[in-house]
């Protein structure tokens, strides 16, 4: 429970409130009733959320609510209040449910004044090392970071932590890594001109200037981003033989606008892996940060010939901010709440949550129920799936299926996501700030789930080192070969 995690709360949002105002003093403050208003927007909207005290109770979380709104008798920055908002939805701790800045906020502040140079990497055992240097600045890849602004590492986690909403320390990290200049800004307010304790074969302390927002971007053009410009088009995938007899599926996001396409990329590849005659298949969901569950079943149905659930169970909270969403995107719903509206390849009964009676809940099973399908091109062979720690939402309830109905063997890290998860979020804007908060409107169960806090664990552990992710050389699809030679050699011996 939350309050054997934050015993000394009350001295955080002490000191959070103290340090709203140091932030606000390099940037305009808004008037405490603007505040105010944006404060009781986000505390009705609080109300979409399927569990909120799971793990913290009710009566501790109304205290954090009027220690806050209590707060709120002076102006903010932008920054400060953002840091009031988050703080209080990391305490729900859903990795779906979070606050974000305004738009163009980050970006603006980046114009301004510079981004960090540095891709760094915070590893699962809370330690921080230098990917990438961007801007050939003094601090090589592979170096460890001990220090930033006279404070050590652990001192750095433990400020942005209360920030952060999730569900495991493994895929906070990874939350960290993917927008450090963000929590530079929440930790130091700036992310240049830090001072920087590292150590390579010596410790050395640098001064870090940032770089221009304009060098900075062409750095970005990255496998990541990429992969999201294919998403974005409706190709989550690829296909490739990387051995004789070893294939590759690599799935960047469970989510496609076009299911069609989708079926004709998984016939075109099953077919093409019969051609090549692959005996072992590889799928890859390593930063997959998730979709719809029930994408992942059409896959499903080409490795396995049984039945399967893409998910145990769902359970969706019928509220007035979830109604109020669909009246402001579908405005003639309003009139005809009757109104028919075309189902998508993930589980979504909106006409359950326009006429149910707010504060109850759908509760489905059966739509995630899948009878044996028999496709064409079938894979009869051993299938392999890579997990990481990125691997989060329907991509960790795509190795939970995959784990509970022995559909092969997956190597890898524990999942960032957990078997016991909330998703389908919506998101709201505070109309006088223009923060974001998005929250979860649903809890789901995937096969086989038990513990709240529980990853996919896998069959085989590997995780890279340092200097295996500073080479870019992808350590964890090699060792996997090894492992199917290793296994086709056993098969074969008398």
């Amino acid at each position: 429970m939350l309050t054997k995690i934050y015993p000394a709360i009350s001295l955080f949002f002490l000191w959070l409130s103290i340090s709203s105002n140091a932030y606000g003093q390099n940037e305009k403050l808004i008037h405490s009733k603007k505040l105010q208003k944006d404060f009781k927007e986000f505390t009705a909207f609080l109300e979409a959320h399927p569990d909120p005290y799971t793990h913290i109770s009710e009566s501790e979380f109304t205290l954090k609510l009027k220690e806050v709104e209590a707060s709120l008798d002076k102006p903010h920055s932008t920054l400060g209040f953002y840091k009031k908002i988050s703080s209080l939805v990391a305490l729900i701790r859903d990795g779906h449910s979070s606050v974000y800045f305004p738009k163009f906020w980050m970006e603006n502040k980046k114009k301004e004044l510079g981004c960090f140079p540095y891709e760094l990497h915070f590893t699962n055992d809370n330690e921080i090392y230098v990917l990438k240097n961007y801007n050939n600045g003094i601090i090589n890849p592979s170096s460890k970071i001990i220090a930033i602004n006279g404070i050590s590492v652990d001192s750095f986690l433990n400020v942005i932590d209360p920030y952060i909403s999730y569900e495991k320390q493994i895929f906070r990290n990874t939350i960290i890594d993917d927008n450090i200049d963000k929590y530079l800004y929440l930790a130091f307010d700036q992310s240049h001109d830090l001072k920087i304790k590292y150590v390579l074969s010596d410790t050395l302390v640098t001064v870090v200037p940032n770089m221009s927002f304009k060098e900075w971007k062409k750095f970005q053009k990255n496998d990541r981003e990429e992969k999201e410009k294919q998403i974005a088009r409706g190709e989550p995938y690829d296909y490739k033989k990387v051995k004789d007899g070893i294939g590759l599926i690599h799935i960047y996001g469970f989510f496609t606008p076009d299911i069609t396409a989708y079926n004709i990329f998984l016939n075109k590849t099953f077919k093409q892996i019969k051609k090549d005659s692959i005996h072992s298949l590889i799928i890859d969901i390593r930063g997959n940060y998730g979709g719809w569950p029930k994408i992942a079943s059409e896959l499903f149905h080409y490795i396995s010939d049984g039945y399967f659930k893409t998910m145990a169970s769902s359970n969706m909270k019928v509220s007035y901010p979830y109604k109020e969403y669909f009246y402001t995107r579908i405005p003639a719903l309003r009139q005809n709440p009757q109104l028919s509206i075309p189902q998508r390849r993930h589980f979504l009964d909106i006409g359950a949550i326009l006429n149910n009676a707010a504060g109850t809940f759908v509760k489905e099973e059966a739509f995630f129920n899948e009878e044996p399908i028999e496709e064409t091109y079938e894979f009869s062979g051993d299938v392999y799936v890579l997990t990481d720690r990125d691997s989060y939402s329907a991509a960790s309830s795509f190795a939970s299926t995959f784990q509970c109905y022995s559909m092969g063997i997956i190597v890898g890290e524990e999942t960032g996501g957990t078997k016991i998860f909330r998703a389908n979020p919506i998101a709201k804007l505070l109309s006088k700030s223009g923060i974001g908060v998005r929250l979860s409107t649903t809890r789901l169960h995937t096969a086989c789930a038990i513990e709240e806090f529980q990853g996919i664990i896998p069959h085989i552990k590997y995780s890279p080192n340092i200097l295996q992710l500073v080479s870019d050389i992808d350590s964890h699809l090699y060792y996997t070969i090894r492992v199917i030679r290793e296994v086709r050699k056993k098969r074969e011996r008398p």
